[in-house]
């Protein structure tokens, strides 16, 4: 730096110098030093940023804090609302549960006295089995009838307590003893491993047709007579001396929700007046 550039800027600092001094001597109309008042002056912007400053982290952490709670209400929000609609499918599965009871008590009105109902809790369809649950233990007999709101259901197979095992008119196994609506043509139907029914021992001049309905004949001896078993959806001939009759169960049993265990129906009714 040459000698000039030294003595300006000496003479400018003693010159800010002097004039701080100065300014120290010097007092505004209000009384107040004008030095005082410079640096308030030039203390102001950085005490106004500063407070602008703190306001914008007072508002950024409100605003996290907000956040924060607006998530938390809004999960208990969607809590509530999934609890809501579970309580509404509840109500529903119950309303309509009530209605299939309803219609059961129509369907059997002189078996209502003695049929115990029971609320369905497991099926499967492929093996032709059903689980029930009845309201109080008690002993339900081994080939009970099991039937739903729109027609014969199985029969049960075995009962410990409250819950109940069904086996499923599509069993493989299961055969139940039928006729038609005017009890011209009987024959038995047979579980296969599909959802439909075998229509057996129909004799090749029987005038049987799609739609018929097949009831109940109480042949068995083991389900009620007159109670709805499935509706005829195929009828072939065959080399023997019998049609091949295909079937559909009149019970929907994939949504069926309650049934009625038709206990002790035989000692307590006389076979003409069981079913209306």
């Amino acid at each position: 730096m040459s000698d000039r550039r030294i003595l300006l800027l000496r003479t400018g600092l003693l010159w800010v110098l002097l004039e701080l001094v100065a300014a120290a001597q010097v007092h505004t109309p209000g009384g107040e030093p004008v030095l005082w008042s410079w640096g308030r002056a030039a203390a102001a912007p950085i005490l106004w940023a500063g407070e602008a400053i703190g306001s914008f982290l007072g508002n950024v952490t409100t605003g996290v804090s907000d956040s924060a709670k607006l998530v938390v209400t809004n999960s208990r929000l969607e809590l509530e609302l999934e609890t809501a609609r579970v309580l509404q499918q509840i109500t529903a599965e119950d309303m309509a549960a009530q209605l299939e009871l309803n219609s059961l008590a129509a369907m059997v009105p002189n078996l209502s006295s003695t049929a115990v109902p029971a609320r369905t809790t497991y099926r499967d369809l492929a093996r032709g089995r059903m689980i029930a649950l009845v309201a109080v233990d008690r002993r339900i007999a081994a080939d009970t009838p099991v039937v739903g709101s729109t027609g014969v259901i199985g029969r049960v197979i075995r009962s410990q307590g409250r819950r109940c095992w069904i086996e499923l008119i599509t069993h493989p196994v299961a055969a139940i003893a039928i006729q038609t609506l005017d009890g011209r043509i009987q024959g038995l139907a047979v579980g296969s491993d599909a959802d439909t029914l075998d229509i057996q021992f129909i004799p090749r001049q029987a005038q049987l047709l799609r739609g018929d309905e097949l009831i109940t004949s109480g042949a068995d001896g083991i389900y009620p007579p007159g109670l709805p078993v499935g509706r005829v959806i195929a009828v072939r001939e065959s080399a023997s001396a019998f049609l091949e009759v295909k079937a559909e169960p009149s019970a929907t049993i994939a949504t069926t929700r309650v049934v009625l265990l038709l206990d002790g129906w035989m000692g307590d009714l006389d076979e003409e007046d069981l079913v209306q």
